[in-house]
């Protein structure tokens, strides 16, 4: 049976929109046939940094691909059934609800809006709909990530103790920063690491456990680099359970850690460096506080490497999944629903940490988005040189 092959729409053609257009050739059911971005230049034109880090090998324009500067004429244009967001998340949401209101399937890349409030209004325009939206959370194709989730979910680990979770291997240079007017302030970008770098360990920490029920957190704003967002966070969260988990990222760390540690009823899991080891001990950990007659407990416990099948993964796997889940194949991998939650707790972590108390999650979304612009009015006022003006820089491109 000839399956109908979907037809997608590129908006963005950045360093990540070049990425998504470089793996097309290798999909299956699907064709890329238009592409579009703000600036002329990069339609006509595929452009990578030399320290960029994902092959575009692929990437070569054909003229069977559609041109445009204008994503709603693209969306009009009959020539897409499926779109992929891969502009600055400022823009996530408005192009992601006039995707849904013309019945065209959206993949929004991450973070899916800047506040809860965005993302929610986004989950209500696609309730309304009758297509699949999915966010370009990539991590959770991971198999390492695939087989933490097992283990949580099928009594492996049995409940949840404690979580820490060091991911301070996100370093960026100031020349990073500088590469775009709108990275690294809160007109242009809305945060930081936070909103750029971390909202996939941020979907995974709450696909894993979970939104916290009530977080404390520490933010530094430009604490290592000439920005005005925050580059430094730690947080400690009650969970749900009453466990307890720590969060640390940065941008300013070099070398960097990426270390996730479970302490659960059964032992300790832990990731670094790509191993996972699970630390099992000999019974409950509970029963063996209440039940053991030795004062200085200090049985070993029994070390295991855990196999993980290696198997592909990444930004492609996302895609070819949201087409399977188009044609009726196999469930998503990553709602874009589900978007709202890794937002809702930046968005709590970044509340706490500049009004310096803890706070319930999700925050009250007015609160945040009083917050938000109140950060901007002083970034327009104490530092006009980083504010980022969009309006300007889009009627840029119509003179």
């Amino acid at each position: 049976m000839h399956v109908k092959k979907v037809r997608f729409g590129l908006v963005g053609m950045g360093n990540i929109g070049i990425h998504h257009f470089s793996y097309f050739p290798e999909l299956e059911n699907a064709e890329l046939t238009a592409i579009c971005d703000i600036d002329p230049a990069k339609v006509h034109e595929l452009k990578l940094p030399k320290d960029f880090d994902y092959a575009a090998d692929q990437a070569v324009l054909d003229d069977s691909i559609a041109q445009f500067t204008d994503y709603r004429a693209m969306l009009d244009s009959g020539r897409v059934d499926a779109v992929i967001i891969a502009v600055p998340h400022y823009f996530h949401p408005d192009m992601a609800v006039e995707a849904f209101r013309r019945g065209i399937h959206v993949i929004c890349e991450k973070p899916v809006a800047i506040t809860g409030r965005l993302a929610r209004e986004m989950n209500a325009a696609h309730a309304d709909s009758q297509v699949v939206y999915a966010a370009m959370f990539q991590m959770r194709t991971n198999p390492t990530y695939i087989k933490i989730k097992e283990m949580l979910e099928d009594g492996t680990l049995g409940e949840v103790r404690r979580v820490s979770w060091i991911i301070t291997d996100w370093f960026r240079t100031q020349t990073y920063y500088d590469s775009g007017g709108w990275r690294g302030n809160w007109t242009g970008e809305g945060g930081g690491v936070l909103m750029n770098q971390c909202p996939h360990n941020l979907d995974l920490f709450q696909w894993f456990f979970g939104l916290p029920k009530r977080l404390y957190a520490m933010v530094h704003l430009g604490k290592w680099h000439d920005i005005t967002v925050e580059d430094d966070v730690s947080v400690l969260m009650e969970l749900a359970n009453g466990a307890t988990a720590s969060f640390i990222t940065t941008t300013g760390d070099t070398p960097g850690t990426n270390r996730l540690e479970i302490t659960a009823d059964n032992g300790k899991l832990v990731l670094e460096k790509g191993r996972l080891t699970f630390f099992k001990t000999e019974d409950s950990v509970q029963r063996i506080i209440e039940q053991s007659e030795v004062g200085f407990y200090a049985v070993s416990p029994e070390v295991m490497d855990v196999d993980v099948e290696p198997k592909p993964h990444g930004h492609k796997w996302i895609t070819q999944n949201t087409i399977n889940a188009i044609l009726d194949k196999e469930p998503l991998i990553a709602p874009g629903t589900e978007g709202l939650e890794s937002v809702q707790l930046a968005n709590a972590i970044l509340l706490s940490g500049i009004k310096g108390r803890p706070v319930e999650v999700p925050v009250c979304e007015d609160e945040f988005d009083e917050l938000l612009e109140e950060l901007r009015a002083e970034e327009r006022r104490n530092a006009p040189d980083k504010a980022f003006d969009w309006e300007a820089y889009i009627n840029s491109f119509s003179r």
